[in-house]
């Protein structure tokens, strides 16, 4: 303390200590394990072929450490590694995994978040790390949810328990510009297009595609100014409809027992795949901002404009179609005019009654919410949208991989779906399947086996004699078609 020194450097300084001292205590406790290890170890079975050295990146830095490798019949094995359950994805902690995972969701780029968690951390991470990491976890949620779906194919998947009045789904995308290979295959069928189509080549013509988000929740939290929602679940990804639809389904089996639910909302900006996914007993309905989009988009009169949202606000549903056919005249009549508001009307022509409505129309009522839970009109999509996906993906000039998308848009929808919390453990865990109809199906073949044995034995017994009641008889053809139903009978029972 001679000289004047700054509490910002003081700190950094004390921080890089402990961290440093962190990483020799955890170098010291695996190495004295793996000693323990060695000297207990039955060595006619662990024949010890020397050692290596290891390196895991952690959150207090680089942990670099030896330990024995032995070999157990043609493999080699560390015992170090089989006791001591290091929770690592390739060369990094779990714990420094999670955090790495957390930054990449909050920055607007990898480098950036390379950056922060060299600030946040004691260790230094690439962007190249960063991305790597978000493609092997990504890869590993995609994994899971194929499992998820061909466990509920073939009818193994643990069903749920809790009841639910009433279930409420919305769909939406967002387009981003591609890169590297999967740009060029769109480029060359741009390019194939053009020359069918005999029309002129664009060589900074952007190729885009759509990245789909999907939600589901059970209504909103009572009395919430934000209008929080309840239980909401997300899937995000690269994925057809179908797939998207079949990963719903065994999603919501594993948490609801869907049969008791009453009503199935679902709201979207009226895309074909969205209607796609719908069950048969869902209703749907076009999100109100879409719809005023479209008017806004299609009608350049502010007054036309206001009317005409004012008719579909009052549920003045009916009037809509004629509202627009009249303004083709009011509004000059011109081709330009009258093209769009014919698309406005194709717009239109559905979705616009709320679930309320239809529920009123079908003589049917709104399910009483649960309590702490309220049901409201639909449209939080375009918020969810914008926070769970845009501000990460799009933010800036933006061009991905559709794998890379993919995968990110899956850990973006883990960690807002989980009130940003990203778990190594979960996404790792294993999908429970239901032993259930098998253990029943294989009790059924083990007893039909036990009473075809049984029968066979029964066979030889029932000869050409056998005693009845003391008096030696003789098996007439007649008397064998009586036994053979008898046994039948008894089989049967069984």
């Amino acid at each position: 303390m001679e000289k004047e020194i700054q509490f910002h450097d003081l700190e950094k300084k004390v921080y890089n200590l402990v961290c440093e001292l962190g990483c020799t205590i955890i170098k010291d406790i695996l190495e004295n394990q793996d000693k323990q290890l060695m000297k207990n170890r039955d060595k006619k079975e662990y024949r010890h072929k020397g050692y290596r050295t290891n390196t895991i990146k952690t959150v207090m830095g680089e942990v670099e450490y030896t330990r024995a490798i032995y070999k157990k019949g043609k493999k080699h094995i560390f015992l170090l590694d089989n006791v001591i359950n290091i929770d690592t994805i390739g060369k990094i902690s779990s714990n420094l995994a999670e955090i790495m995972l957390k930054s990449v969701v909050n920055t607007v780029s990898y480098r950036k978040s390379a950056m922060e968690i060299k600030s946040m951390t004691n260790e230094t991470i690439s962007h190249q790390a960063l991305q790597q990491l978000v493609w092997k976890v990504g890869k590993e949620i995609e994994n899971k949810e194929n499992q998820e779906i061909k466990l509920l194919k073939n009818e193994k998947l643990v069903k749920g328990t809790r009841e639910i009045s009433a279930l409420f789904e919305e769909a939406d995308g967002i387009w981003f510009n591609l890169q590297g290979e999967d740009r060029k295959k769109a480029n060359e069928k741009y390019k194939k297009q053009c020359e069918k189509k005999n029309i002129e080549y664009n060589p900074k013509h952007k190729h885009k595609t759509e990245l789909k988000l999907h939600i589901t929740y059970e209504g909103w939290k009572k009395d919430s100014k934000r209008h929080e929602l309840v239980n909401k679940h997300i899937i995000a990804g690269m994925m057809s409809p179908k797939r998207l639809g079949q990963l719903r389904n065994a999603r919501l089996y594993q948490e609801y027992d869907v049969e008791k639910i009453k009503l199935r909302a679902n709201n979207g900006d009226g895309a074909t795949w969205i209607a796609k996914i719908a069950t048969s007993d869902t209703i749907c309905q076009k999100d109100s901002f879409h719809i005023q989009q479209e008017i806004v988009r299609d009608i350049k009169d502010k007054k036309c404009r206001e009317e005409l949202i004012k008719i579909i606000e009052q549920k003045q549903y009916d009037k809509v179609h004629n509202y627009i056919e009249n303004l083709k005249y009011e509004l000059g009549g011109e081709e330009k005019i009258v093209n769009k508001l014919k698309t406005l009307q194709s717009y239109l022509k559905n979705g616009l009654p709320r679930y309320q409505d239809i529920l009123q129309e079908q003589g049917r009522e709104l399910p009483k919410a649960p309590e702490g839970i309220e049901y409201r009109n639909m449209g939080t999509m375009e918020s969810q949208i914008f926070t769970v996906l845009e501000v990460r993906l799009c933010s800036g000039r933006k061009a991905f991989a559709k794998k890379g998308a993919s995968y990110l848009s899956k850990i973006c929808a883990i960690y807002y779906e989980n009130i940003g919390e990203i778990e190594i453990e979960k996404i790792e865990s294993v999908v429970p399947i239901d032993n259930g109809v098998e253990e029943w199906i294989n009790e059924i073949e083990e007893n039909v086996r036990r009473n075809k044995k049984m029968h066979r034995a029964d066979r030889k017994e029932i000869d050409s004699y056998q005693y009845a009641q003391g008096a030696l008889i003789e098996i007439t053809p007649e008397l064998k078609e009586v036994l053979k139903l008898s046994e039948s009978t008894a089989l049967m029972y069984r």
